[in-house]
């Protein structure tokens, strides 16, 4: 990506195809995975359960297990139990145009993920951690986006969260909503305080980042101080400098 200055969603067709992930982390890859665990939230996104990989991913496949295969795998920092993962692709986003990747992980883990879920599963409305921008590819099967403008939704979360929903359940645009579907591939960038509720095509894969363009660093500087992540800011602060 050229231009650090992302105020408006970027949607790249098949930009990560190319990527060694694309080839590598199939259904049978993840369903080999005998040793690795990770957690599962409800609809609600809240942690309910920790499985090993291969379990929660042949659930998926076989539909066996009912309970496991409706609960959503969101955000598997992967690479804690398999940093080999990390090869397979390159990051769009370099590090020093990162900078929150500059932070020792002893202070700071990296906001890098995983997500797997079956048809339906997906992410309530929300804008992302730390008022951070992210990027997000999907390996296997489609996302599906409603996405607005930077608002104050929180004193009217609810009516925000049904325009959401409609504007997913019509795939259009409606006023200053987005939407945006994310198939096998593609790379979408996701602006800072942008608002996004996420649905999942079929059983789905995807690979996601939040970052730090040097531009907004000052703003998650802030974010991280209201947070209590005190632990940040002499590293964003340098940044700042």
């Amino acid at each position: 990506m050229n231009s650090l200055s992302l105020t408006e969603p970027v949607l790249l067709g098949g930009a990560s195809l190319s990527w060694s992930a694309q080839r590598r982390w199939s259904w049978d890859f993840f369903a080999a995975m005998r040793n690795e665990h990770l957690e599962l939230s409800d609809a609600a996104g809240n942690p309910s359960l920790e499985v090993r990989v291969s379990h929660y991913v042949q659930a998926l496949q076989k539909g066996g297990n009912w309970r496991m295969s409706r609960l959503y795998a969101a955000g598997w920092r992967f690479f804690e139990q398999r940093p080999d993962m990390l090869r397979d692709f390159p990051e769009p986003i370099t590090i020093s145009q990162d900078r929150l990747q500059g932070i020792p992980e002893r202070i700071f883990k990296p906001l890098l993920w995983v997500f797997i879920g079956a048809e339906g599963s997906g992410t309530a409305l929300h804008h992302d951690v730390l008022n951070t921008h992210a990027w997000l590819t999907v390996i296997e099967g489609k996302k599906r986006l409603a996405l607005h403008p930077p608002t104050p939704c929180d004193d009217d979360y609810d009516a925000q969260r049904k325009s959401a929903r409609h504007v997913l359940a019509t795939r259009r645009n409606r006023g200053a909503w987005r939407y945006l579907e994310v198939a096998k591939g593609d790379l979408l960038f996701i602006p800072a305080t942008w608002w996004h509720e996420v649905v999942n095509e079929g059983p789905t894969i995807g690979l996601t980042r939040n970052f730090a363009s040097p531009d907004i660093v000052g703003s998650v500087a802030a974010r991280a101080r209201e947070q209590g992540h005190l632990a940040l800011l002499p590293w964003l602060e340098r940044e700042m400098a």
